[in-house]
């Protein structure tokens, strides 16, 4: 086997490029993480079922025949739901993640890495009857092996890919937040964390390998900027104190500095005099 073949076959990151021409790196979660999340919801739902099962012992204990006959229907339900609805419900509300994916620092995106939706959750879901031929999930294995981002059959169909998110902060560049100021949890009354995911894109946006105007990079970052701080519930305080031109001139970028103070605060800056 030819170094490009066999580098091909184990390296699983992707890159992904926006309109926008700012690229994403992601690693593709493997079969063993995927097994583990799998793994977690499964017991989840083992868990609920139990529970369900002995709510229905409780009540057909008092409630004669039809009482047992109902128990029955609610208990054929339940296990209909967690085998079906289980992983749709999880992913299509939660942005691609389950207890289980969640657990597993794993999330389901599309391949150009924009978030799944519910019928995109739910397709991708009901496809592993296909997966799971004939035995032991082979279809889906085989699927997996034949695919360089380890697709099944319903991400294959649906466009999906699963991703780690468990990020390297060896990456980032040295320096980049150390004379930034982080934002303070008085500042934030709303959530205070902001996902993995997010902290890996604002970090691709500074990249210094990317050539990019400084104006170009403000009106990349406004949505996001904006997001973040509906999420943390931040609002712009007005400067009273200190010099008031050097804060005005500030204004024409302002998102970027706010994505950059979002950094400072919520990831460790790894590279050599970084700070928290």
């Amino acid at each position: 086997m030819s170094e490009s073949v066999a580098r091909r076959l184990v390296d699983t990151r992707v890159v992904v490029e926006t309109p926008e021409g700012v690229d994403f790196r992601f690693r593709i979660a493997g079969p063993g993480q995927r097994l583990w999340a799998w793994s977690i919801d499964s017991l989840i739902k083992v868990g609920a079922l139990a529970i369900l099962w002995v709510v229905l012992l409780l009540v057909g204990a008092f409630g004669g025949e039809s009482g047992v006959q109902a128990m029955a229907g609610v208990a054929t339900i339940g296990v209909f739901v967690s085998n079906w609805f289980y992983g749709s419900l999880f992913e299509g509300l939660m942005n691609g993640q389950t207890p289980g994916k969640r657990l597993a620092g794993l999330r389901v995106l599309r391949s150009n890495g924009t978030p799944i939706d519910l019928l995109t959750a739910t397709g991708r879901n009901f496809l592993r009857v296909a997966d799971a031929l004939p035995v032991g999930y082979t279809v889906g294995l085989i699927t997996m092996l034949l695919t360089s981002r380890l697709q099944r059959l319903g991400d294959l169909f649906f466009d999906t890919m699963v991703v780690s998110e468990q990020r390297s902060p060896a990456g980032r560049a040295a320096g980049l937040t150390k004379n930034i100021e982080p934002l303070l949890r008085s500042e934030c009354p709303r959530k205070f964390s902001v996902p993995e995911r997010t902290l890996a894109i604002i970090e691709r946006l500074f990249d210094p390998e990317r050539i990019m105007s400084e104006g170009r990079r403000e009106e990349i970052a406004k949505p996001l900027s904006e997001a973040l701080r509906s999420r943390l519930g931040w609002s712009e305080p007005w400067k009273t104190d200190g010099n008031q031109y050097e804060f005005f001139q500030k204004q024409g970028y302002k998102h970027t500095q706010f994505l950059l103070r979002v950094l400072k605060t919520f990831a460790v800056d790894a590279g050599p005099g970084g700070q928290r």
